[in-house]
């Protein structure tokens, strides 16, 4: 059965800072699985104590209930840091990744990647006084912040051209700064950006603008060397999307949180490994 969801509780104290979600899972037969996920996205990955939220964390936990993991002794939510920047080829330290690695339309070679199990796209935030229409060319002279090694980053320079450019670490310092006024604009995926616009201390400070800046996939990453794998995680996706689990987890972290307004139909159809 799938794993029962569980509400993202409201919070209003300041929140915990590490960084896409993550899903790690190990080969046949062993005994525990490690799935990378995010700390520090309020929606998608949150942290806060011992409490693990928001919708890739529940994805991660269906999926390895699917896969024969389904309780804390053999089932680990491993951080994934930022800044942002999915390695495309070597070792990653999760069994299974899940943490908004976007991806074009041919995966590095010797990669395995699932999915898309989500689809976003690239937006801006600004204070929420901003007055005018705000877009990536009317942003001529004026300061965007960026999270430093990020495939979204390493393309500023061609969408927001005459823009001038600051780079952090982390997506919270970008934002930080926006309250502060020290950067006129955030730019960063537009799920993780809603997210922060949702909690305290940045509700009511800084607003998304829903700038139409293209569509973004989300894939899982299975460990490389593990095909087997690859495509039981093929499997247990489509399953959760077909069973309506993958709705009834985006209803309970993203839409019951206030981070979106509705459930989209799920990203079809699901490609990579094939079945074991």
């Amino acid at each position: 059965m799938p794993r029962t969801s569980r509400p993202r509780h409201r919070r209003t104290a300041g929140l915990a800072v590490a960084t896409v979600a993550a899903l790690a899972t190990a080969a046949c037969g062993s005994d525990s699985l490690v799935m990378g996920v995010s700390f520090d996205r309020p929606g998608l990955g949150l942290r806060v104590l011992r409490d693990q939220s928001g919708f890739e964390s529940e994805l991660a936990r269906d999926l390895g209930a699917r896969l024969g993991y389904p309780g804390k002794k053999d089932l680990t939510l491993s951080n994934v840091p930022e800044p942002r920047a999915t390695p495309t080829k070597g070792a990653v330290p999760y069994d299974l990744l899940v943490a908004a690695y976007a991806t074009g339309s041919t995966p590095p070679k010797g990669v395995h990647l699932v999915g898309p199990y989500l689809r976003g796209g690239q937006d801006i935030a600004v204070r929420a006084g901003e007055r005018g229409e705000v877009a990536p060319g009317l942003l001529v002279g004026r300061r965007v912040c960026l999270v430093d090694g990020t495939h979204l980053a390493r393309a500023a320079g061609s969408t927001f051209p005459g823009a001038r450019l600051a780079y952090q670490r982390t997506l919270s310092t970008c934002l930080t700064e926006l309250r502060q006024g020290t950067v006129d604009a955030v730019s960063d995926e537009g799920l993780a950006l809603r997210g922060y616009a949702s909690e305290a201390p940045f509700k009511g400070t800084i607003r998304v603008v829903g700038a139409e800046m293209g569509t973004i996939d989300y894939y899982l990453r299975v460990k490389d060397e593990d095909a087997e794998l690859c495509g039981r995680v093929k499997t247990a996706l489509e399953e959760s999307i077909k069973d309506g689990s993958w709705s009834r987890l985006y209803a309970d972290q993203l839409v019951k949180t206030g981070v979106v307004a509705d459930v989209p139909a799920p990203p079809s159809p699901v490609t990579g490994c094939s079945g074991a």
